[in-house]
């Protein structure tokens, strides 16, 4: 960076890399941030920080005009979720489940009639609040094998839930007692005339303030401080839902009882009933991701502004050291490589919600249905959440002890990551679908790496990528091929492959991360009007390709794509890199547009110790 040019200005065009316009709406939201239910210190969990986090949501909801507004806006929808993840990840996930799933399940699926018409005006109004309820505590892939039940009436056209034991009891849901009103999309098979019809979505008010609904019962978890809400258990015995209530797609019962679906598969219905997903996938790398920038933000600032007493030589800020460069500015370009591949998984479901388009036809689920909905999406926000967990440990790490204040944001950060291995899709199951659906779906194909002068460049480290995800896809398929299938049920074939499976998941993720990041390079370039051009990207693309291959330098050395002297010059193009990003940090972290209001992390001010004298203990 020059000194006659200020990072906020050679910042803008990364920014329009990383946001579009986008990050307008984002901005606009920061004047919450000094209302009162945002202005107000809570507990790190219990009844008043979920008292908080119910009055955050209802403000958030008021600032941006409804949640109906927000779906008929899927660009907003995302700015906002990637707004809360950064401020409060209690508010967020609220929220996740309040826009992107309870709300989105009940317009694309439902038929507002007598009951389900009100009950959407109450949630747009947040006089009622939305959770989710799919998973079922006693099995393990529950969401295939759903257990509670919804039997028609048909004398009044009414469903029955019911929880056949406690071990179909529906587990996580925030809707332990808050003085609220809670709704919920429940998840239950269909049941009628004695025969199984698929597993459909309903919508079920919960509670009314501190009165239960007849039939629903509440069994309040124990608190968790990694992203505190009021989790439950819950059962239903024999809880009336009104016909409307069902959110039936194009499904029907006739008056005389007749079914129709003309989806006519139950593994089709599942994927259908569970679109919303697409939703909560999305929503949840974008999120997930602008946390990961606030924690790397905070991490790098922090490291610039410490200053330590070592006897090398005194009063020099910790992030003159090798082993703090080495840490931070590797997860800095993580950040930046899901940023960019997120960017793009953003611009095409904003594209497909603008669009109405149907999710395209997808593969019968093995162990969960989030990649037979979208693979990319589920995969980007496995992506997205393990980005997010290393970016805010290593950042907790090397902050010392200052990382362990909740009031410095990093510990809030990781407990997000935490619950997102699980929430939204778990991320090995996502792995897993999605390696099985590659070696099955022979329409996939991997690229032939196009050759390259240096290996060790970006373009030479993304031609080895794609040569590594072509090698194990060969191999598993020559596997699955191979083996007797007459003598073996589908569980021996496939149990021995799946640590495998979840290895290609991971090089096709990696590849698509790559492939992103060398997008958004060749586009800076296309627009810059510099003669420099975008120096700073490009240090940090290098470093981001160099730390990538590292990672896999076994593979490509046991398969001769590499030799050791190969590596060798890997590991030392990989040591210029990291003195290359330094001279670059302020235009890449500005590059972020995070103001310090939004962060109100202590530790990233420019005087900490004031800072968090100040801070009194607060919890942001």
């Amino acid at each position: 960076m020059t000194a006659d040019k200020p990072a906020t200005d050679t910042a803008q065009p990364l920014r329009r890399l990383l946001y579009g316009d986008t990050h307008q709406d984002v901005d606009a939201l920061d004047g919450l941030l000094t209302t009162p239910p945002f202005a107000r210190s809570a507990p790190p969990c219990g009844p008043d920080r979920h008292t908080r986090t119910y009055d955050r949501l209802r403000a958030l909801g008021e600032w941006v005009g409804g949640v109906k507004a927000l779906q008929r806006d899927p660009a907003k929808l995302l700015a906002v979720l990637e707004w809360s993840a950064t401020v409060d990840p209690a508010l967020f996930l609220a929220g996740t489940v309040q826009y992107a799933v309870c709300v989105s399940a009940i317009t694309e699926l439902g038929r507002p009639g007598p009951y389900l018409g009100p009950l959407i005006d109450e949630v747009d109004r947040h006089e009622t609040f939305g959770s989710i309820m799919i998973t079922e505590i006693g099995r393990g892939n529950s969401h295939l094998a759903t257990r509670t039940e919804a039997r028609f009436d048909p004398a009044t056209r009414e469903f029955t839930l019911r929880t056949p034991d406690p071990a179909a009891a529906k587990f996580m849901a925030h809707v332990a007692g808050t003085g609220r009103a809670h709704m919920a999309i429940v998840y239950a098979r269909l049941l009628l005339h004695g025969r199984d019809r698929g597993v459909f979505p309903f919508a079920v008010r919960i509670r009314d303030g501190d009165r239960v609904t007849d039939g629903v019962h509440i069994t309040e978890l124990p608190e968790t401080t990694s992203v505190p809400l009021n989790y439950a258990l819950v059962t239903f015995d024999n809880t009336r839902v009104p016909y409307d209530g069902w959110l039936r797609d194009d499904a029907s019962i006739a008056p005389d009882g007749e079914f129709s679906d003309p989806l006519g598969d139950p593994d089709r219905r599942l994927v259908r009933s569970l679109s919303v997903s697409s939703n909560a996938s999305t929503g949840a790398a974008s999120a997930l991701t602008a946390a990961a920038r606030a924690a790397v933000t905070i991490g790098i600032r922090h490291s610039q502004r410490r200053l330590t007493m070592g006897r090398l030589r005194a009063n020099l800020p910790v992030l003159h050291y090798r082993t703090q460069q080495e840490a931070l500015y590797g997860v800095l370009a993580e950040v930046y490589a899901c940023s960019f591949l997120v960017a793009r998984v953003k611009a095409q479901y904003t594209r497909q919600r603008s669009t109405r388009t149907d999710l395209p036809e997808s593969q019968r689920p093995v162990w969960a249905p989030w990649a037979s909905v979208s693979r990319e999406q589920a995969l980007t926000k496995a992506a997205a959440t393990r980005v997010l967990g290393s970016a805010a440990g290593v950042c907790r790490e090397r902050a010392g002890a200052q990382g362990l204040l909740t009031v410095n944001r990093l510990l809030e950060y990781e407990g997000l990551a935490q619950v997102f291995q699980a929430a939204a899709g778990d991320n090995l199951l996502i792995r897993l679908d999605a390696g099985k659906q590659l070696v099955e779906d022979l329409t996939h194909t991997v690229p032939v790496p196009t050759a390259t002068g240096d290996l060790v460049s970006p373009g030479g480290v993304l031609a080895l990528a794609l040569l590594r995800e072509r090698g194990l896809l060969t191999e598993l398929r020559g596997r699955v091929g191979g083996a007797p299938v007459e003598e073996k049920t589908a569980f021996e074939t496939w149990n021995p492959l799946l640590p495998d499976l979840v290895t290609l998941a991971d090089a096709h993720q990696q590849r698509l991360l790559l492939e992103a990041f060398a997008n958004a390079v060749a586009e800076a370039d296309s627009v810059s009007t510099g003669t420099e051009g975008m120096p700073h990207l490009v240090a940090l693309h290098a470093l981001y390709a160099l730390n990538s291959l590292e990672q896999t330098l076994s593979w490509h050395l046991e398969c001769g794509s590499l030799t050791s002297s190969d590596a060798t010059r890997v590991h030392r193009e990989r040591d210029r890199a990291l003195d290359a990003v330094h001279p670059h940090l302020d235009v890449l972290l500005d590059g972020f547009a995070l103001p310090e209001a939004r962060l109100r992390a202590p530790m990233a001010e420019p005087d900490v110790v004031a800072a968090l004298f100040a801070s009194g203990g607060a919890t942001p």
